[in-house]
């Protein structure tokens, strides 16, 4: 009986996916968030904002926002992907809440996750994996963010 309660103990506890180092860092939650409230809470048009998430020399993380090109159904980058990154974020529209096919296509050929925020959740596409990651669904993830990030770490950049 004692093992029947301790196995149901580490299932509980355990969540389907693991713990995501950038969606629970401060940086990560704050450069999530900013990233959806500027893009209009997801909820201002078929409108997305995208960043790079960057690992710094010493071990934190950035994020590195794309201009916007204010493109429908879409955002681009033009250029080199910047050296140290380990995962792109943008957002879509609320209507749309999972990653595409082309996200997924895309992770898999630049070889690092791509993260997709809506107010309603946050999920992930995996280089590779055809089955999409839920790191959150509920909307409270959005009051759970700190508003400033701790000293010495690394803010997520404008």
């Amino acid at each position: 009986m004692q093992r029947a309660w301790l196995l149901f103990a580490i299932l509980i506890a355990v969540p389907a996916f693991g713990d995501d180092i950038i969606f629970d860092s401060v940086i990560g939650r704050m450069c999530f968030r900013d990233l959806l409230r500027d893009s209009g809470w997801s909820l201002n048009g078929p409108f997305e904002r995208a960043a790079w998430v960057v690992q710094q020399v010493d071990g934190s993380i950035a994020c590195q926002r794309w201009p916007s090109k204010h493109s429908n159904l879409s955002e681009s980058f033009n250029g080199p992907k910047p050296p140290n990154t380990i995962a792109i974020v943008h957002t879509h529209p609320v209507a749309f809440p999972k990653p595409s096919y082309q996200d997924q296509l895309e992770a898999t050929r630049l070889g690092i996750p791509i993260y997709v925020l809506t107010i309603k959740g946050v999920y992930k596409a995996m280089p590779g994996v055809s089955k999409i990651a839920t790191i959150v669904e509920r909307q409270a993830w959005i009051r759970q963010v700190p508003n400033t990030a701790p000293s010495g770490l690394a803010a997520a950049s404008p």
